[in-house]
């Protein structure tokens, strides 16, 4: 069982505003003492305290140190990176590489490498073992929810490792004694790796990468490849729906250059913080859309009650398999 405390509380900073207990979804959260206090036997890494909490009282435990080290010893240190680094950075893989490589790592390669492997066994077990239900085990929040506070549906988590898991377990196949780190937005992820040693040496977020670049001093150039791949997505789609009447294709950044109203808008792959941003700066072309969907990679709640405040009707509501 993982010992280490993944989120931690900074005392000082702690002004009994209560946001982090009303907030927690599993309320492992306690007040004693004039301080919030985490309860780490019953939290699920979420990192929701840390969100929302107002005062910067809640602080994430850092291995930047320990993939410094990995780094100055000489050792050869493989970065899976999670796709969700287009919404964080803005830029493409190649310029991320470039940047990492910058740093001291051999190599860097996307997480989907690993979701691809995850996905194969997940038809495998959709198609042998018939099974009516079957819980994504991709997320690590999930799990220790499941674990935790449901362990009589733990007979539904697929017995699957994560993309994460999957992928560095390829890596160290692929480079005999190499280490191996993730670098995502997710600080469950820190906890997943420590359950399941020998798997990921290392987990770094977005913001502790993003800390690193400016310390070197190393900006992310501009992707000069964008607008090619963005013509081959394009040329994708176009080809995708072939032998669809009145769709029209357009290239454009937002929706501020489109001329007509769209009767579906698809907002996906992106924060919540992103896609709210995009529809307070476009509101009355949205409120003319016929349709809206949305799929935001962080706080869903938060996402839904922007759209219940202002008064967008949520018609309905799913969940999708996450390979």
């Amino acid at each position: 069982m993982p010992s280490t405390e993944f989120i931690r509380l900074k005392k000082a900073n702690c002004v009994n505003c209560y946001k982090c207990i009303r907030h927690c979804p599993v309320k492992a959260i306690r007040f004693s003492g004039g301080q919030a206090h985490i309860i780490n036997n019953e939290c699920i890494e979420c990192g929701q305290c840390f969100v929302v909490c107002p005062q910067d009282a809640k602080s994430i435990y850092s291995e930047l140190s320990k993939v410094k080290m990995y780094l100055s010893s000489g050792e050869d240190v493989y970065v899976s990176l999670a796709p969700s680094f287009v919404a964080n950075y803005n830029t493409g893989i190649e310029c991320m590489r470039e940047a990492l490589v910058q740093l001291g790592f051999k190599g860097v390669d996307e997480t989907a490498v690993g979701a691809t492997i995850v996905k194969r066994e997940y038809d495998r077990l959709l198609n042998e073992d018939k099974k009516d239900v079957v819980i994504s085990s991709c997320c690590h929040s999930i799990n220790l929810l499941i674990q935790k506070y449901y362990p009589n549906e733990l007979c539904y988590l697929a017995d699957v490792v994560s993309p994460m898991q999957a992928h560095c377990k390829k890596l160290k196949e692929d480079y005999p004694n190499c280490r191996t780190v993730f670098i995502g937005p997710c600080i469950s992820k820190k906890d997943e790796a420590e359950r399941y040693e020998g798997i990921v040496d290392a987990v770094l977020t977005f913001d502790e990468l993003s800390s690193w670049l400016n310390e070197q001093g190393i900006i992310l150039r501009e992707d000069k490849d964008d607008m090619l791949n963005a013509m081959s997505d394009l040329n994708n789609a176009r080809n995708n729906l072939i032998g669809y009447d009145n769709i029209n294709f357009e290239l454009t950044d937002g929706v501020d250059n489109i001329d007509t109203v769209c009767d579906v808008c698809v907002l996906a792959g992106m924060g919540h913080n992103t896609v709210i941003s995009i529809i307070e700066n476009n509101e009355n072309y949205f409120r003319n859309c016929k349709k809206i969907i949305i799929q935001v990679n962080s706080v869903v709640a938060q996402m839904r009650q922007y759209l219940s405040n202002h008064k967008f009707q949520i018609i309905d509501e799913c969940m999708v398999y996450d390979y």
